[in-house]
């Protein structure tokens, strides 16, 4: 039996009887591995702010002047359906940055709240500055612009009562992670620094034991609990685990159906590079 054989087994049986939609994507650094259903599209939550982090880092390198200097924090932003939308500091985890409303804060500071701490109005603050179109190109070079669709901000609710939405497939998150890890993308050093310190660890991470590497980015809303994650096992290759779930699990159960297929991953993993 193969390795991708072996995976969608131990998937399988962790989410049998699971009612909704399940996708999965390995690969290493040389290409995919395994796959369920992993072109399959769901919300992305905060796992928009993936590729977000690599424009900016990207446009910084080239000197783009929308990727330098200071922004004022605001909280009142352009709507996608027209007018504009304030953002809810109680929808958010950053208070930090919400504590400088009003003032000047350094962009590249703003990209790790928005990753570390999953800071959505730091988000909104960095694609208004440098704009849908860029990090619409890059997930165009990425051949992703079918699989990852960005089009409103954080919290805009009048763009997302108005239909207008974004969108997500297990494979563009692993592909996305994959050309970081590989280098292939602009300051893929710098992004994997401020991904392995990203503090919510409650789903790929919770499934791999104490002390493994890891880098990644999740996303999570109501019936939405997505993750991806570079992982460095100390006994067999490093590997890329996207996972996104669209469900009625109650938060803390999706969650735990997040790292227990991130567990049965790292387990047969590490049992087929014993062998």
């Amino acid at each position: 039996m193969s390795i991708s054989e072996q995976l969608n087994r131990a998937w399988a049986e962790v989410l049998e009887g699971m009612p909704g939609s399940f996708s999965l994507d390995l690969r290493t650094l040389d290409g995919p591995v395994a796959a369920r259903n992993a072109d399959a599209s769901h919300y992305p939550a905060s796992t928009i702010k993936l590729p977000v982090l690599m424009v900016l880092l990207r446009d910084r390198t080239e000197h783009v002047p929308a990727a330098l200097g200071r922004v004022v924090v605001h909280d009142q932003f352009a709507s996608a359906a027209g007018g504009s939308f304030q953002l809810r500091q109680s929808d958010d985890q950053d208070d930090e940055t919400w504590s400088r409303l009003g003032t000047e804060v350094d962009l590249l500071g703003l990209a790790d709240r928005m990753i570390t701490v999953s800071s959505n109005i730091a988000t909104d603050l960095i694609v208004e500055r440098i704009g849908f179109e860029s990090v619409r190109s890059y997930l165009a070079d990425h051949g992703l612009e079918e699989q990852f669709r960005v089009n409103r901000l954080i919290g805009d609710a009048a763009a997302e009562d108005a239909g207008i939405t974004n969108t997500v497939t297990a494979s563009a998150l692993a592909t996305l992670m994959a050309g970081i890890a590989t280098g292939t993308d602009h300051d893929s050093a710098a992004a994997l620094d401020i991904l392995a310190r990203q503090t919510h660890r409650d789903m790929i991470p919770a499934g791999l034991p104490d002390g493994t590497w890891f880098a990644s980015k999740g996303g999570w809303v109501t019936g939405v609990k997505h993750d991806v994650a570079l992982v460095r096992p100390v006994a067999a290759p490093e590997y890329v685990l996207a996972v996104c779930t669209t469900s009625d699990l109650p938060d803390a159960e999706g969650m735990k159906l997040v790292a227990r297929l991130s567990a049965v991953t790292w387990e047969q993993w590490s049992r087929w590079h014993a062998s």
